[in-house]
């Protein structure tokens, strides 16, 4: 279950007298080209207005807004870790945003940043994930507290100290990053996930692109588009 979210020209020949092709406009020709296989509307979707991006100059910004929960989520991960690996283009800045629609959403996301504060996001996302859906253990007790505890067991068993996470936890980095998760899925009006963000301009999905695969391949051509821009 997916949880509750013009053709551009191509370059056919170019005849040139007496001029030549700089580096700059045969990668603009070449974004161009494969931007021209996604259809506006279709494909993809325009953000508009633009929302602003935080990484630095020169890179593109490719988010993710996912939730612990999703089984969609689970399934597309393995697809992104490749992707981050061997097909992300260079200039791309991947950034994950977990949703905080309700109160388990919202404990799951604060274990993700409290795994990010930590520097244990990488290493220890996917084992999120299969302890989850491999396991069946959702890492939710209760309310808070019993949460905390059934996390905290889960991180003791995957090298990560008590006090550590606790006070990560509790931090104020960790409160201040759930607050600005929730802006930004309320400013791309994401009602699903996975949800894929691009630059701040674009988004889609895998049930939009066509696929898995197809809606990698989307995405590494609207960065492209980017960078070329």
């Amino acid at each position: 279950m997916r949880i509750l979210r013009a053709a551009w020209w191509a370059v056919v020949g170019v005849v040139l007298i007496g001029t030549s092709i700089t580096p700059n406009t045969a990668e603009a020709q070449g974004a161009a080209q494969g931007l021209s296989r996604w259809q506006e509307g279709r494909h993809y979707r325009r953000v508009s207005p633009a929302i602003p991006t935080n990484v630095a100059a020169g890179k593109v910004e490719v988010i993710e807004i996912f939730w612990y929960g999703c089984s969609h989520c689970y399934t597309l991960d393995p697809f992104l870790e490749r992707w981050k690996k061997n097909g992300k283009p260079a200039n791309v800045e991947f950034v994950r945003v977990p949703v905080t629609w309700n109160a388990g959403a919202k404990l799951h996301a604060r274990l993700y940043y409290t795994l990010q504060a930590l520097k244990q996001d990488e290493r220890l996302h996917t084992k999120v994930f299969d302890t989850i859906f491999r396991t069946g253990n959702g890492l939710l007790g209760r309310d808070e507290a019993s949460t905390l505890e059934t996390m905290i067991d889960w991180a003791k068993q995957n090298g990560i100290q008590e006090k550590a996470f606790r006070d990560a936890w509790n931090s104020m980095w960790v409160s201040t990053k759930l607050r600005q998760a929730d802006d930004i899925v309320r400013r791309y009006r994401a009602e699903g996930t996975p949800f894929m963000a691009v630059n701040g301009r674009y988004s889609t999905d895998v049930g939009m692109a066509g696929g898995t695969e197809q809606m990698l391949s989307l995405i590494s051509d609207l960065a492209n588009s980017e960078k070329a821009r």
